[in-house]
C-alpha cells in the first residue's frame, strides 16, 4: 500500500513537471510536443488506475463544500484531459500518424487550445487541493519536523511572490485570449528566453495552486458552519456535478463560436472575427479605429538607420556599387536614393507570386523619397480635410484617398512649398512634367527599388516578415497557407492583428532608412497597370493608357503574401480604400519631357439589366445574393463547378489554397446564355485566402465585361475584401467597378437595410 501511495505521488509530480514543457510547443517543436503529450496522457491514465478508490467512493458519503469543490475540479480535469487527448490524436503528425485520421482538424484545434490552457488551471488547482500532502512528502524527504513557524512563513512569502509573478505572466502570456478562444493561434514572444517562459508558466502553476489551496481552506470553514443546516450534504453533491456540466456547456459554446468563425461563408483561412457586425455600406471603404498597440522606433533605430546608410548594397547582379549607397537628405527630410539597376519582379519559384510579376532588369535614376507615409496632419494642413478611416493621432498615415486625390495633394503641397507642380490635370488626362521639382508619386520601378533596398528576397527584411516588424494581418504570416493547422515548419509564427493603422514611424526602417514599406497602408504609384515592358529598362513609367492604377506594399489588413516587394495591386484611379495611402518622392536629377496618361476603355453602359452572379460554398454568400434578388428582382446566377469543392472543411482548405497558389481555373458547370443583355453584374463571393475563390476567376475570364459595371459583394470573417478587388480589376480590366459591399459572415439582422443602402449608393433600381 505504501509503495502504491509513493507511485501515485511520483506520477503526480511527473505530470506537474511536464506541464510547463507541454505549454511550450513553440519552444520544443511539434514532434517533441506530441511525444511529451503522449507521455502525459499515459501518466494521467496511470493516475486514475492508481486512484480507483476515489471512483468507488464517488457517490458515497457526505458532500461538504470542500468535497464538492474537489469533486467538481477532478471531473473538470478528467474531461479536460480527455479533450486534450482526443484533439491531440486528431491533429497528430507524428505519434499517432499511423491512425491516418481524416477530417475534424477544424474542430480539434480550438478544442485543443481551449483544453490546454484551462487544463493548466485545473491541474494547478488540483495540485493546490493536495498541497498539504505534497508538503508532507517534502518534509519526510528532507527529514524536517512537522511544525516550524519560520519555515511556514518562508513558504507563504515565497508562494505570495510567485503568485504575483504568476499574475504578471497570466497577462503577458495573454491567457485570457486562449481561455476564451479570442485567437486560434498560439502567440509567443520569440525574443523572450526559454528560461523566462518556463519561469512564468511555473509561476502561474503556483498562483492557481495557491488560490485553490486557500479556497479549499475557506470552504472547510464554511462546511463546518453549514453542517447544521444540511447535515446530509445533499445540496453540495448537486453543486459538485452541476458545475462541470455548466463548464462543459460553456466550453462547447466557445468551440462552436470558434467553428462559426471558420466554417462561415468567408475566407476558410480567416481565424479571427473581430467584430460581430457587418460593414455598413455607407462606410464601405472606411471603418473606425478599433485600437492598436504601436511599436514606435526610438533613437537607437535612428542610429541603426544612419549606420545602414554607410553600407554598400548589392545590385541584382551581386556587385557592390557606390551608386547604391544612401548618402544625404534634403531639407524636407527626404532620403536620397542613389540610382542603379535591379531585378524588378519576382523569380518564378517565389511562393505566391503572380503571373504579372515577370522578373526583368530595370535601371532607375537618383531620386529623393520620404522616409514616411504621408501623415494625416500633413494632408489636413494642405487640403483642409481628412477622409481617413482611422483617426485620433496626427502621426497615423493618410488613407482612404484615391489616386486622383493623391495627385491633387502633390500639386497643392508643391505650390505651398513654392515648388513647380509636377502634374497637369485636364479632365481625365494627367500630364507628368518630368522636369518639375515638386512633389510626386513614385513610379512602380522607383517604389520597388526603394522598398527592396538592395535585397532580392520576398521582403526587405530578408526573412519572412513578422508582425513585430510590420503592421499587417499578423495571423497570416508568409506561407501560412501550406502550414495552416500546424506552424512547425513556419519560419515566422502567427502574431498580432492590430486591426488598424499605426504611426508612420513605427517599427524599424529598411536598410535605406524607409519606414513601413511593407504593411500599415499600401501606397499609390504613378503607373497604370499592365504587363511589364521589358524593353523599357531606363526609368520606366508604365503604360500611357489604362483603366487601373497600381499601388504597392500591402496594408494593415493584408496577408503577408500580399506585402511582398514584387506584389502589384490595382484600383480605379477615382477609388480609395481604408488601407491605401501616399508616399512622396522628388526628382534628384532633372528629367526631360512630359508623360501624358489617360483613361482607356469604354464608359459604363447604363439602363440595361442587372445580373446577380455569385459563388457560394457554405451558404452565406448565397443568402446575401438571395436578399439582393428579393430587393431588386434581378436575375440570379449561381457559379457552380463541374467538380465541386469538398464539403469537408479540411479538404476545401487544401483545395482552395492550392487552386489559388497555382492560379487554377476550375470548370464551371453552367453558363450565362446571353451576357450581352446585362450592363451591371453584382458579383458575390467569399473572401478565401484574402482574395477571390478561383471559380470567380473562371467566371470573369469567360465573358467580355468591357463597358459593363461590376459591383462586388463579399462575405468575410475579419479581413473584409483582402486583395479580392485587385484580383477582379486585373481579370476584368475594361469593366467599371462600382462601390463594393463587404458583409461580416451572413450579415445578421441588419443585412436587408445594409443591402438597401448599398443598392442606393450604386444606383441599382429596386422593386
Amino acid at each position: 500500500m505504501k509503495n502504491r501511495h509513493n507511485i501515485k505521488r511520483i506520477v503526480d509530480f511527473a505530470m506537474i513537471i511536464l506541464l510547463p514543457v507541454l505549454m511550450a510547443e513553440i519552444l520544443v517543436g511539434q514532434e517533441i510536443h506530441e511525444y511529451i503529450g503522449a507521455v502525459m496522457l499515459a501518466l494521467f491514465l496511470a493516475h486514475h488506475l492508481l486512484n480507483l478508490g476515489w471512483w468507488r467512493s464517488f457517490y458515497k458519503g457526505k458532500y461538504t463544500p470542500s468535497r464538492a469543490f474537489g469533486t467538481a475540479l477532478d471531473l473538470l480535469l478528467l474531461l479536460d484531459m480527455a479533450a486534450q487527448g482526443v484533439s491531440g490524436i486528431m491533429m497528430s503528425d507524428f505519434v499517432f500518424r499511423f491512425l491516418n485520421l481524416r477530417g475534424g482538424m477544424v474542430f480539434a484545434r480550438p478544442l485543443h487550445l481551449l483544453a490546454s490552457h484551462w487544463g493548466l488551471i485545473f491541474m494547478s488547482a488540483h495540485l493546490g487541493m493536495h498541497m498539504e500532502q505534497f508538503l508532507g512528502m517534502g518534509r519526510k524527504l528532507f527529514g524536517l519536523s512537522e511544525k516550524n513557524a519560520a519555515r511556514t512563513w518562508v513558504l507563504r512569502i515565497t508562494a505570495a511572490v510567485l503568485s504575483v509573478y504568476g499574475i504578471y505572466a497570466f497577462f503577458t502570456q495573454r491567457m485570457m485570449d486562449y481561455l476564451f478562444l479570442r485567437t486560434n493561434f498560439v502567440m509567443f514572444d520569440e525574443t523572450k528566453p526559454a528560461v523566462i517562459y518556463f519561469a512564468e508558466t511555473a509561476a502561474m502553476i503556483v498562483l492557481f495552486a495557491a488560490a485553490a489551496h486557500y479556497i479549499n481552506k475557506m470552504l472547510r470553514r464554511i462546511g463546518r458552519k453549514s453542517e447544521r443546516k444540511q447535515p446530509d450534504g445533499r445540496g453540495w453533491k448537486v453543486v459538485a456535478f452541476i458545475v462541470p456540466v455548466a463548464v462543459c456547456i460553456f466550453a462547447a459554446a466557445e468551440v462552436n463560436f470558434s467553428l462559426q468563425n471558420e466554417l462561415w461563408e468567408g475566407n476558410p483561412a480567416e481565424m479571427s472575427a473581430e467584430s460581430s457586425e457587418p460593414d455598413y455600406p455607407s462606410k464601405l471603404l472606411a471603418e473606425g479605429n478599433i485600437g492598436a498597440e504601436e511599436n514606435v522606433t526610438d533613437s537607437s533605430e535612428q542610429i541603426a538607420r544612419e549606420d545602414s546608410s554607410e553600407k554598400e548594397l548589392m545590385s541584382d547582379l551581386g556587385e557592390s556599387s557606390e551608386s547604391t549607397r544612401l548618402s544625404e537628405t534634403v531639407e524636407d527630410g527626404f532620403v536620397l536614393i542613389k540610382g542603379g539597376s535591379f531585378a524588378m519582379g519576382s523569380p518564378e519559384d517565389e511562393p505566391w507570386r503572380s503571373a504579372d510579376e515577370t522578373q526583368h532588369t530595370v535601371t532607375v535614376s537618383d531620386f529623393y523619397i520620404s522616409p514616411y507615409e504621408v501623415r494625416q496632419s500633413e494632408y489636413m494642413a494642405v487640403m483642409g480635410s481628412n477622409p481617413s478611416s482611422f483617426s485620433g493621432d496626427d502621426d497615423l498615415p493618410m488613407e482612404n484617398v484615391s489616386w486622383l486625390d493623391a495627385i491633387a495633394f502633390c500639386n497643392a503641397l508643391s505650390e505651398k512649398e513654392s515648388l513647380t507642380p509636377v502634374y497637369g490635370i485636364d479632365g481625365e488626362t494627367v500630364t507628368w512634367d518630368r522636369s518639375a521639382n515638386g512633389y510626386r508619386l513614385p513610379t512602380e520601378a522607383e517604389w520597388e527599388y526603394a522598398c527592396r533596398a538592395g535585397t532580392t528576397t520576398p521582403f526587405n527584411t530578408e526573412t519572412s516578415i513578422s508582425p513585430e516588424e510590420s503592421n499587417y494581418y499578423g495571423h497570416y504570416p508568409y506561407e501560412i497557407e501550406n502550414n495552416y493547422f500546424s506552424q512547425g515548419n513556419l519560419t515566422t509564427k502567427p502574431g498580432e492583428y492590430r486591426q488598424t493603422t499605426v504611426a508612420v514611424d513605427s517599427f524599424s526602417p529598411n536598410a535605406w532608412g524607409l519606414y513601413n514599406m511593407h504593411g500599415n497602408v499600401s501606397e499609390w504609384v504613378w503607373d497604370y497597370y499592365g504587363e511589364y515592358d521589358k524593353a523599357d529598362e531606363a526609368d520606366p513609367a508604365g503604360p500611357e493608357t489604362g483603366t487601373r492604377r497600381v499601388y504597392r506594399g500591402g496594408g494593415w489588413n493584408d496577408f503577408a503574401k500580399n506585402m511582398r516587394s514584387a506584389y502589384r495591386a490595382t484600383l480605379p484611379e477615382d477609388k480609395g480604400s481604408f488601407n491605401l495611402g501616399i508616399r512622396l518622392v522628388r526628382n534628384a536629377v532633372n528629367g526631360t519631357g512630359n508623360i501624358v496618361s489617360a483613361q482607356a476603355g469604354k464608359e459604363a453602359e447604363n439602363g440595361g439589366k442587372v445580373l446577380i452572379a455569385f459563388f457560394s460554398w457554405g451558404g452565406n454568400t448565397k443568402g446575401i445574393a438571395e436578399e439582393i434578388q428579393s430587393q431588386t428582382g434581378a436575375d440570379l446566377f449561381e457559379i457552380e463547378l463541374v467538380t465541386p469543392y469538398s464539403t469537408d472543411y479540411n479538404m476545401v482548405l487544401d483545395q482552395a489554397q492550392h487552386d489559388q497558389n497555382i492560379q487554377a481555373r476550375p470548370e464551371i458547370a453552367a453558363h450565362v446564355e446571353d451576357m450581352d443583355q446585362y450592363d451591371t453584374i453584382l458579383l458575390g463571393y467569399p473572401n478565401w485566402w484574402a482574395s477571390i475563390p478561383m471559380p470567380i476567376a473562371s467566371f470573369l475570364e469567360e465573358y467580355d465585361f468591357s463597358g459593363k459595371t461590376i459591383i462586388p459583394f463579399c462575405s468575410h470573417g475579419g479581413g473584409r475584401f483582402g486583395q479580392s478587388l485587385t484580383a477582379i480589376t486585373k481579370l476584368a480590366p475594361d469593366a467599371v467597378m462600382g462601390e463594393p459591399l463587404s458583409v461580416h459572415y451572413s450579415g445578421g439582422s441588419s443585412l436587408p437595410d445594409d443591402i438597401a443602402a448599398w443598392l442606393e449608393i450604386n444606383n441599382i433600381p429596386v422593386k
